[in-house]
């Protein structure tokens, strides 16, 4: 490996390393930012917000019949992965019942990561 390769690598290492940095801090930001969620009025917000998504998916959910949660996801404005761990809560609940899953390919990414903390390598 010549100089110059040495240095281009180098350069990528601290450019890669940048990326992790700037993940990190954006990481412990948004953490102590939630960490105000604990007061009493933002978890009655979300209790409220909850509720009023519980509702417009068991109105959406209809007995017998298929339910898209890609589709569902985007009318309410949800990922799928929260719209189906929704639907356990309302299982879990007794207020449906999931009766059938079917399997497609994924997306290929973790859907639970913010677009903005990912590279664009």
């Amino acid at each position: 490996m010549n100089e110059h390769d040495l240095f281009e690598e180098m350069k990528k290492l601290l450019d890669s390393e940048g990326l992790v940095t700037a993940r990190l801090v954006e990481s412990v930001t948004r953490t102590s930012q939630l960490s105000s969620s604990t007061v009493p009025e933002i978890q009655d917000l979300f209790r409220q917000w909850l509720s009023l998504v519980a509702r417009e998916v068991k109105r959406m959910a209809v007995p017998g019949k298929d339910f898209s949660l890609s589709e569902a996801a985007g009318t309410i404005g949800i990922s799928p992965s929260s719209l189906l761990s929704l639907l356990l809560f309302l299982q879990r609940t007794g207020e449906l019942s999931v009766e059938s899953v079917r399997i497609g390919p994924g997306a290929g990414k973790n859907e639970d990561i913010c677009d903005c903390l990912r590279s664009e390598d």
